[in-house]
C-alpha cells in the first residue's frame, strides 16, 4: 500500500515542476507565439518611458507605418535625428516642447503580416537650456511588435 502512495507522491511532483518549466519557458519567449507577445510589450514599455520616446507606433505590409516621439522631458528640446531601422525620418529639426509630440508616416520596411518585426532605433536630440546633445539609441533594446496587414 505505501509503495503505491510514493509513486503516486513521485508522479504529482514531477507533473507540477513540468508545468513550472513549461510556464517560465514560455514567459522567457522559448516557445515561438507565446513569448513574443511579452517581448513586444516589454519593448513598447522600455521606448514609452525614455526621455524622447517612442509613444506609438504602427508598421504594416503596405509601407503605411507610423512612429510618434514624444518629449518627456521638462525643457524643450531640439530632435536632430530620429533613425528606426536604418532610415533617417527627421529631415529638419523639429522644437518639441515638454509632452509635444512628432508624427512620423512612411516606410520603414516591407514587413510581411503577422511576422514579427525588431528595429534598432536611435534619437538624437539638443536639450533647449543646457545646449547639450544627447542619443538614444536603446542600449540593445529594440524596437519590436507584429507587422499589421
Amino acid at each position: 500500500m505505501k509503495k503505491g502512495q510514493t509513486a503516486t507522491e513521485y508522479l504529482i511532483i514531477l507533473a507540477v515542476v513540468i508545468v513550472i518549466s513549461l510556464v517560465v519557458v514560455g514567459v522567457l519567449g522559448g516557445i515561438p507565439g507565446i513569448g513574443a507577445s511579452a517581448a513586444a510589450r516589454s519593448s513598447a514599455a522600455y521606448w514609452k518611458t525614455q526621455d524622447v520616446a517612442i509613444t506609438d507606433y504602427a508598421v504594416s505590409a503596405s509601407g503605411a507605418d507610423t512612429i510618434i516621439v514624444k518629449n518627456n522631458l521638462r525643457n524643450t528640446i531640439t530632435l536632430n535625428d530620429a533613425v528606426v531601422n536604418s532610415i533617417d525620418l527627421e529631415s529638419g529639426s523639429p522644437t518639441l516642447g515638454p509632452g509635444a509630440s512628432k508624427t512620423y508616416t512612411g516606410s520603414i520596411d516591407a514587413c510581411t503580416a503577422g511576422q514579427p518585426f525588431r528595429y534598432s532605433v536611435s534619437l538624437s536630440y539638443q536639450d533647449g537650456v543646457t545646449e547639450a546633445t544627447y542619443n538614444i539609441t536603446g542600449d540593445g533594446t529594440k524596437l519590436e511588435g507584429t507587422c499589421a496587414s
